[in-house]
């Protein structure tokens, strides 16, 4: 048996923020040292918007309790994995966590998504998606990274998922969440849907991309459980995405669009599923005229789930459903469980019959991504 990752990360170089500070001055992100003299590099953010320690989104393996790790961090790109920034070292990473392939969402440029500035915000990502195809050309059947849209611009996302798909990117990241006064069943994305269609490429709604950071979920920090809130209800966030996109006609509309919702984890979905479906039987007024089928039907035809070790997805995947599960080992970021997944995957795995869990490790992703298993190494 083989394992494939997906949902892992690129950290992206700090030349996809180079010369947006001299185009758009301080309406731009960009990458500095020691900011506002805190020790470390720093992604910083315009508007306000608090800024993200580079330094911690590369050190996979190593433990936040251990005072090294937290010195790791303060040197920012020099403290990462080798295979972090060099990928021909990070396809003998793959092989130390007994892998053989990856597709790689964005690090820094999920934080993008939250800048209001449509024009900074697509210059970022036109620059984020040229670097990803750079960073993959060592092998682009290990290696697929992820390219972002800049979304809820149509107009703009438009154009660059014509322009960067035709160069070679498979796959794309768009905001998990946009304002909730023009959801994504609004009739102005139809002309994106359609193209992405088009394309046939997945996309990919992965925690903390959105059009704020705190992922609709309000967040006070200082305050007893103000972060934990957000993170431990992050998957509402997405679930309240889904219901636009099931119940709004998107995935009747465009029947075959693929969505990767990544990094929520699957302990929640088949219960959310049901409840969806008796939501939709209690009040059918409030469900789009255009469906033909139950939401749960729409889900298990259009929506991937990612998990990485989530032992109550994996004990409820029957009602998820097998083909619908995909695993990642969310390598490099600091809460990975990179160089041991395959021993946590033969924990959380235990008594899955083999067919399934191939399904979940190995063959839906390749599904998903078109990849030709003879194009990939031997099982590591």
């Amino acid at each position: 048996m083989r394992y494939y990752s997906c949902d892992s990360h690129v950290v992206e170089a700090a030349e996809i923020y180079a010369g947006l500070t001299d185009r758009f001055g301080d309406r731009a992100p960009f990458i500095s040292k020691d900011y506002n003299d805190k020790p470390g590099t720093w992604l910083v953010l315009p508007g306000g918007i608090r800024p993200v320690p580079v330094g911690r989104l590369g050190i996979a393996g190593a433990s936040l309790s251990d005072p090294a790790t937290h010195a790791r961090i303060e040197r920012g790109y020099d403290g990462f994995n080798p295979g972090v920034m060099d990928p021909t070292a990070r396809l003998d990473e793959q092989a130390q966590d007994g892998i053989v392939g990856e597709v790689m969402y964005p690090s820094l440029s999920m934080f993008t998504f939250a800048i209001p500035d449509d024009e900074v915000r697509d210059a970022a990502f036109r620059n984020h998606n040229d670097w990803v195809l750079d960073y993959c050309s060592v092998d682009r059947n290990r290696l697929i990274g992820v390219g972002c849209l800049p979304l809820p611009d149509v107009e703009r996302a438009i154009a660059e998922i014509d322009r960067s798909a035709q160069l070679g990117v498979r796959g794309f990241a768009i905001p998990a969440h946009v304002d909730p006064a023009k959801p994504y069943c609004h009739p102005d994305f139809d002309p994106f849907w359609a193209r992405a269609q088009e394309f046939g490429v997945p996309l990919t709604m992965h925690i903390f991309t959105g059009s704020s950071l705190e992922g609709g979920m309000p967040e006070h920090w200082g305050t007893p459980g103000g972060h934990l809130k957000g993170y431990t209800l992050a998957h509402t966030t997405i679930a309240n995405t889904i219901i636009d996109l099931i119940c709004g006609g998107v995935v009747e509309r465009f029947p075959d669009l693929r969505f990767v919702c990544a990094e929520y984890e699957t302990g929640w979905v088949g219960h959310f599923k049901q409840r969806l479906d008796h939501a939709a039987y209690r009040t059918p007024w409030e469900v789009s005229d255009e469906l033909t089928m139950k939401p749960s039907e729409y889900f298990d035809r259009n929506f991937w789930v990612t998990f990485e070790d989530d032992v109550e997805g994996v004990a409820t995947r029957h009602s998820i459903g097998v083909g619908n599960l995909l695993w990642g080992n969310d390598y490099p970021h600091h809460d990975s469980i990179w160089p041991n997944s395959r021993p946590i995957l033969d924990e959380i795995l235990s008594g899955v019959p083999d067919d399934e869990k191939e399904q979940m490790v190995w063959s839906n992703v390749l599904e998903l991504y078109d990849l030709d298993p003879d194009s990939l190494p031997a099982a590591a």
